[in-house]
């Protein structure tokens, strides 16, 4: 798929609620999700979140330190939460990174670190 296509379909399934691929979701991010583990441990991240494209589908995870791990739609519900009023602003920085390596035939895997908001005067 072409770069702007893996966006339209990241977009679809991000922003616009377009289902996500169960199928894409168990044949290739369930295989890997030792590996995210042990990348989530080794990173000190919060949480990392995974996603995967092909053929106008995409797939995601996301795996919280706690180990809860949330798939697809799920995961997507999950983020937003995390990320509450920047969930689009953080897409949209993102996606081009996630593109680019789901272009290049990897998977695009990000870690999210919460940062403490700044003490009120």
């Amino acid at each position: 798929m072409s770069k702007k296509t893996i966006r339209a379909t990241l977009e679809q399934g991000l922003l616009h609620g377009v289902a996500m691929s169960a199928e894409l979701c168990e044949e290739v991010l369930i295989d890997v999700v030792d590996e995210l583990k042990a990348s989530l441990r080794e990173d000190g991240d919060d949480a990392l979140i995974a996603f995967v494209a092909e053929d106008h589908e995409m797939a995601m995870l996301l795996l919280d330190k706690s180990g809860a791990l949330y798939r697809n739609e799920a995961a997507c519900e999950q983020l937003k939460l995390m990320w509450r009023t920047y969930y689009a602003a953080n897409l949209e920085r993102l996606l081009p990174i996630f593109v680019d390596d789901l272009s290049q035939g990897m998977l695009a895997v990000g870690g999210v670190q919460w940062i403490p908001a700044p003490a009120a005067p």
